[in-house]
């Protein structure tokens, strides 16, 4: 669907939000939804199976605005919420906010202007500040700013955030929707896979606020580690990222990244997960910092603690 051709009835952007356990922000994510400067939107909430009450504080929050769909399901993760929403949405173009983050009251304006300024491009995103536990705000320079990306960049580092993208929904019909089976990483691996049909362009502009808590579900672990460089794997591998990604670039990023697991297993006393982490990075590079992690592992294995294996993907 283009512009030219939604209803007229529908809303030029959806605002997608999953919650899960997120009484204590939900309603100042959604009161800053209802401050935007353009009044032409639709926002879809689907409460993923909380228990703290969010779904109830969402409805107050929401209460009296008919462009605000309230919608709940069991729990199953945030990609399946968003897929949800994004079934439930009828607008042409795509925005995503957390639940426990905040726009700015110009997020959707900037949006718009980018769109107005250049027609052709179906994926646009600036960048986000943080806000802090005690409610400061640290501002982050923005990456990437200065020119259109794709997935060689993206590839080396996530710099795309949900509340910083918009999209146009044929994106999702080209790339395929979330993966839903990823809990973690699922939107590095949508927009790795929306780089292969579209490149990004930049606003230069901050549009929101990333909230810094101690639930945040992004924090790194070896776990969130391995994952992230299995997602990167799959792509590169079997999704035809080598094509657009080549191996100078792919192979030192596993590398580092399975070793930062490896590291980051072994700081949790998790030995025989860091023994196998740290050996996935020998496979695309070998270091004598890894060697070492890996060898001492070995040795401290009868005292680990691992509780789960690493995540495999296929």
């Amino acid at each position: 669907m283009t512009d030219s051709d939604r209803p007229n009835t529908a809303p030029r952007f959806a605002v997608i939000m999953p919650v899960h356990n997120h009484a204590a922000y939900v309603a100042e994510a959604i009161a800053s939804v209802r401050a935007q400067t353009v009044a032409d939107w639709e926002l879809v909430v689907v409460d993923d199976g909380s228990t703290d009450g969010s779904d109830e504080a969402a409805a107050r929050a929401a209460a009296g605005d008919e462009r605000i769909t309230l919608l709940r399901q069991a729990n199953a993760g945030p990609s399946a919420a968003r897929n949800a929403a994004i079934a439930r949405s009828g607008a042409a173009w795509l925005t995503f906010l957390d639940s426990d983050d905040a726009w700015y009251d110009g997020a959707l304006a900037a949006f718009a202007d980018a769109i107005a300024a250049r027609p052709d491009a179906a994926f646009h995103y600036g960048f986000r500040h943080r806000l802090n536990a005690d409610g400061s705000v640290t501002e982050l320079p923005g990456e990437f700013q200065d020119r259109p990306t794709g997935p060689a960049e993206l590839f080396g580092r996530m710099f795309l955030s949900h509340l910083c993208v918009c999209f146009r929904r044929d994106l999702i019909d080209r790339a395929g929707g979330y993966d839903e089976t990823l809990r973690t990483c699922e939107d590095y691996d949508l927009y790795l896979r929306m780089g292969l049909v579209a490149r990004f362009w930049p606003i230069g502009q901050a549009t929101g606020l990333r909230r810094r808590h101690g639930t945040n579900i992004s924090r790194q672990t070896g776990r969130s580690r391995f994952l992230e460089a299995e997602v990167l794997g799959r792509f590169a591998d079997a999704r035809g990222g080598r094509a657009v990604v080549g191996d100078a670039i792919v192979r030192p990023r596993l590398a580092r990244l399975y070793y930062a697991a490896g590291r980051q297993y072994f700081r949790a006393g998790q030995f025989r997960n860091a023994r196998e982490a740290l050996a996935e990075s020998a496979r695309y590079g070998r270091s004598a910092k890894a060697m070492g992690l890996r060898c001492l592992a070995w040795l401290l294995r009868p005292a680990g603690r691992d509780a789960t294996e690493p995540p495999r993907l296929t």
